[in-house]
C-alpha cells in the first residue's frame, strides 16, 4: 500500500508581501488516503470503516470547513468530516492543482478552486486584504466556483449561515428566486452543493446514508454574538430581520430534521451548538482598556468608558476595521465600549451573555434528548470548540493585527470558526463519541494548517 498526494501551492501573489506556506506539504499532511498496488494487495481499515461507505454531512459552515471567514478547498479537505472519513478509510488517492481536483473518493465534497467561494482573510490582519487581494473594508462574496465537475449532491452537504429551517426546506431554487434576496454568497453556493430543488434534508433522503452527522444550530445565534445585536426571531420564515432563533422555534424544526434522518435507517451522530459567548475574539472591556496604549500605536483609541464597562467586544469585528481605517486615514479611530441598543455595534452586555448562553443550553438539552432517545452518539463540542476561556492569552492588539495566529492555535483569521487544528479537535470529539456508540476504532489524526507566514507567529 502507498500512502499518495499530490499538490501544487496555491498562489502567488506580487501585491501582498508574504509568503504563503506550501500547500504540498500541508496538503499532503492533512491527507490520510490510500491507492493499492498488485492484485493481492488489500486494506484493512479501522473497526466501523464500513459504516463510512456512504457517510453524510449535513450542517453549517462549522461541518463546510469555513476558516477565516471564506472556504476554499484546503480548508475543506481539513474540515472535520473530511478528516473523519479520511480516518475511517473514506479515501483515496487525489492530485489537486489550482484548477482541479482529480481522484476517487467515498466522501465527495463541493470543492470551490482558489481563491474561495468567498476568498478568506490572509494574516496578518493588519495587511486588510484577503485571498483574491481584496481589501476587507469591502465585503468580498466573489465565488470562484467548483475545482470538480461532480453533480450534486455529494457527501457533505454543510452550507455556510445553514439555520435548522434551512437545512430542512432551503433549496437552490428558492434561494435564487427568492422575492427579498438572499445573500450573495448564499446564491453563489446553494447550486454548487444541492440540486436545484433539493434541501439538506431532501438530499440527504435521496442520497441514502450509512452514517449521518447532524450539525444545526451555531447559525441561530451566531449572528447575534459576533453583532452585538439581539433581535430574536418568532418565525424563521417572518419578514422581519433577526439575529437569533430562540430555543422554542429551534425545537420543532429541529425535531423534524431527526424524523427525517431516522428514516435513513443509518447510525447517527448529533453534535451540540458550541457556546458562541465563548469566542475567542468576544473580549471583556476592561482587556482593551488594559491594552489601551498598545492600540493607540495601531490608530485605535480605546475611550474611557472601558475602564468601567462589564461588556464584551467582538475584536474580529472592529479593531482590524478601525486599525485599517487609521492606515488610510491617519485620523486616530475611537473605540467605545458603551453598548447601543438596536444596532451591531458587536458590543454585548451581560445581559446579551445570559440570554444567549440559555439559549445554547436550551438547544443542547434537546439535541442531546433526542441523541439518547434514538439511540444515536451525541457528541457534546463543550471545551472542544470554542476551545476553553482558560486556554486563552490575554488580549493583545499586536498579537491580533501582526500574528499568523491571533486567535490561538485553533482558531482562524475570523476569530470565529476553527483553523486546522481547531477542525482536528472537532474530528477526534465526533470519533470518540461514535467509537463509544457503535464499537468503532477511528482515530482522527493530527493535520498542519494551512496560513501564510509573517513576521509573527504568535501567540
Amino acid at each position: 500500500m502507498l500512502n499518495n498526494v499530490e499538490a501544487t501551492p496555491l498562489m502567488r501573489r506580487s501585491r501582498v508581501r508574504t509568503t504563503i506556506l506550501s500547500i504540498t506539504a500541508l496538503f499532503a499532511a492533512a491527507m490520510v488516503v490510500v491507492s493499492c498496488e498488485g492484485n493481492g494487495s488489500h486494506f484493512t481499515g479501522p473497526k466501523g470503516e464500513t459504516s463510512f461507505g456512504h457517510y453524510v454531512a449535513i450542517g453549517t459552515g462549522l461541518s463546510m470547513g469555513v476558516q477565516s471567514g471564506g472556504v476554499i478547498y484546503e480548508s475543506q479537505l481539513q474540515s472535520w468530516p473530511a478528516l473523519l472519513a479520511r480516518a475511517a478509510g473514506a479515501g483515496f488517492s487525489f492530485v489537486v492543482t489550482d484548477t482541479t481536483v482529480s481522484g476517487i473518493s467515498s466522501f465527495a465534497m463541493p470543492m470551490f478552486r482558489t481563491p474561495g467561494c468567498q476568498p478568506p482573510l490572509i494574516a496578518p490582519l493588519q495587511l486588510g486584504v484577503d485571498l483574491a487581494g481584496a481589501s476587507t473594508a469591502i465585503a468580498d462574496s466573489s465565488c470562484a466556483g467548483l475545482v470538480d465537475t461532480l453533480t450534486p449532491p455529494q457527501n457533505n452537504l454543510a452550507l455556510p449561515n445553514a439555520t435548522a429551517w434551512a437545512a430542512l426546506n432551503l433549496t437552490p431554487k428558492i434561494v435564487l428566486n427568492a422575492v427579498i434576496p438572499y445573500s450573495a454568497g448564499d446564491r453563489a453556493r446553494y447550486p454548487l452543493v444541492l440540486g436545484s430543488t433539493q434541501s439538506q434534508v431532501t438530499a440527504l433522503r435521496i442520497e441514502g446514508a450509512s452514517l449521518v452527522s447532524v450539525e444545526i444550530g451555531l447559525s441561530e445565534v451566531l449572528g447575534a454574538a459576533t453583532s452585538g445585536l439581539l433581535i430574536p426571531a418568532s418565525s424563521y420564515t417572518q419578514t422581519t430581520p433577526f439575529t437569533y432563533v430562540p430555543a422554542a422555534i429551534f425545537a420543532p424544526v429541529f425535531a423534524a430534521i431527526a424524523d427525517s434522518v431516522k428514516l435513513t435507517g443509518a447510525k447517527v451522530a448529533l453534535l451540540s451548538v458550541p457556546r458562541v459567548t465563548s469566542l475567542y475574539a468576544l473580549r471583556p472591556a476592561s482587556e482593551l482598556w488594559n491594552d489601551r496604549a498598545e492600540l493607540a500605536t495601531f490608530g485605535v483609541n480605546v475611550t474611557a468608558d472601558c475602564s468601567t464597562s462589564a461588556n464584551f467586544v467582538f475584536t474580529a469585528a472592529l479593531v482590524p476595521s478601525l486599525a485599517a481605517s487609521f492606515a488610510t486615514t491617519g485620523v486616530p479611530q475611537n473605540l467605545s465600549c458603551t453598548d447601543v441598543p438596536g444596532t451591531a455595534d458587536a458590543i454585548l452586555t451581560a445581559a446579551d451573555i445570559s440570554t444567549l448562553d440559555a439559549t445554547v443550553t436550551q438547544m443542547n438539552t434537546q439535541i442531546q434528548q433526542i441523541a439518547q432517545q434514538n439511540g444515536w452518539a451525541f457528541v457534546d463540542l463543550t471545551g472542544v470548540f470554542p476551545p476553553p476561556v482558560s486556554a486563552r492569552s490575554t488580549y493583545a492588539a499586536s498579537d491580533q493585527l501582526t500574528c499568523v495566529y491571533p486567535y490561538g492555535k485553533y482558531i482562524s483569521l475570523d476569530g470565529v470558526f476553527p483553523n486546522a487544528a481547531g477542525q482536528t479537535a472537532i474530528g477526534s470529539a465526533v470519533a470518540s463519541a461514535i467509537d463509544a456508540k457503535y464499537g468503532f476504532a477511528i482515530a482522527v489524526g493530527a493535520t498542519s494548517p494551512t496560513g501564510i507566514t509573517a513576521v509573527k507567529l504568535c501567540p
